[in-house]
This record gives structure tokens, C-alpha cells and sequence, in this order.
């Protein structure tokens, strides 16, 4: 059995803030491989991810933990298994504001823990600031009877210190055992 790289990967639906979690928390500049997709109502160029994203921080201990993001939107999920490969642990981001935002986040807990099974897992909820009736007690309940028991927390994907602490959280749950 491979013991997993220091490799976290970022998963989750297009606008979920995957993109801008990894610029929040990386100590180099990002490699982004994002494209223009339109432009919204107030004239602002919106993107998405069409290959992967990567960057990396610095552990304490001076080793390196190498961060991907890979793109949700579904043609592309060839890539998830390549990027995935002995990953310790994935993130799923879900935006807030998606109307199957329960069933899409097990679907991606289904899929990420089939292609990576070794991999620890945990949901940060983004744009709660603007979508304040979502419930994490609520949410988290329905993963946890779907099978899933694992840190679920609103997280903003902009602010370092919110980005640094989910992952931190799920670094902290694999190694006290959750898996």
C-alpha cells in the first residue's frame, strides 16, 4: 500500500470557490488554468478552472503540501482520478447557493471517496454570507445520514485564516482516526 503524498485537492461544483480558496492560502503564486466564460450583469469576467489548478504551503515542519484544484464541471472528470492518486486528504466546496446543494455534495463524497478511498474528506460551505438561511446543523445532519461523518463548516474561500483552518480541521480528523 502507498502511504498518501502531501496532497490536498480541492474539489467541488463550477463557483464553488476552489480557485480562490487554493490563491488564499498558497505560499507561491498559483499555476491556474482558468478560462473566460462570459461576463456577469455588473461587466465582470467570470471563469472557470478548464484543467487544474496548483499550488503549494509550507507545513511547519518545512515539508511542503501540494494543493490542486480540478474543475467540477462533469466532462471533465477524467481528470479527478489522475489528480486525486494518493491524495491524503480532498476538500469539497459547495456553494451555498446551489439548489441541489445536499444531494450534489454526497454525490461528490460518493464519487471522490470511490476514486480516492484512502483519502480524507471535508465540505467547506461558501457564500453563506450571502445565502445565510443554509443551516450547517441541518446540512452536516443530512451527510451524516447519508453515511458521511466529517467536518462540515461554513468557510468564506477568500479569507486565509478561514481556508487555513477547514484544511487544518481535516488534517486534525485524519490523523485522530476519523479517516
Amino acid at each position: 500500500m502507498n502511504l498518501p503524498a502531501n496532497k490536498l485537492v480541492f474539489v467541488g461544483g463550477m463557483g464553488a470557490g476552489k480557485t480562490t480558496a487554493i490563491r488564499a492560502i498558497s505560499d507561491i503564486e498559483p499555476v491556474s488554468t482558468e478560462m473566460p466564460l462570459s461576463q456577469d450583469a455588473q461587466g465582470d469576467k467570470v471563469e472557470t478552472t478548464v484543467a487544474l489548478d496548483y499550488s503549494s504551503i509550507e507545513l511547519d515542519d518545512g515539508e511542503l503540501l501540494h494543493i490542486y484544484g480540478v474543475p467540477g464541471q462533469r466532462y471533465l472528470d477524467f481528470m479527478w482520478p489522475m489528480v486525486c492518486e494518493g491524495a491524503l486528504g480532498i476538500i469539497v466546496l459547495v456553494n451555498a447557493a446551489g439548489q441541489q446543494r445536499v444531494s450534489s455534495t454526497i454525490e461528490l463524497l460518493q464519487e471522490f471517496s470511490r476514486i480516492a478511498p484512502d483519502a480524507s474528506l471535508a465540505v467547506g460551505l461558501t457564500r453563506t454570507d450571502q445565502h445565510g438561511e443554509v443551516l450547517i446543523p441541518q446540512f452536516r445532519q443530512a451527510l451524516f445520514a447519508a453515511g458521511f461523518r466529517l467536518p462540515v463548516m461554513r468557510v468564506d474561500a477568500r479569507d486565509p485564516a478561514q481556508v487555513t483552518f477547514l484544511v487544518r480541521s481535516l488534517l486534525s480528523y485524519r490523523y485522530a482516526g476519523g479517516h
